[in-house]
């Protein structure tokens, strides 16, 4: 199964996690990547995507705006990290 949003496309760059909606990008590197992939515990992998991946206050605002387009938007990131 491929990751489908209406919301958000993903593109993978050398093991980093580009999500892209329109002119805004957010960036997640490969070391969190890593990070995330172990995190198998829906909890544990929300509190680390959003405040460990994304790295300041406007990618989180980035991020909650695109969250209120697709709600199952990080469980799909999730998903897309364990494939």
């Amino acid at each position: 199964m491929s990751f489908e949003s209406k919301a958000v496309s993903l593109e993978w760059n050398q093991n980093n996690l580009v999500i892209r909606r329109g002119d805004s990008v957010l960036l997640i590197e490969s070391d969190k990547v890593t990070q995330l992939r172990t995190l198998k515990e829906a909890a544990e992998f929300e509190d680390f995507f959003r405040n460990q991946a994304l790295v300041n206050r406007e990618a989180r605002r980035v991020f909650q705006s695109w969250e209120r387009k697709d709600r199952e938007l990080l469980s799909k990131l999730q998903t897309e990290m364990h494939s």
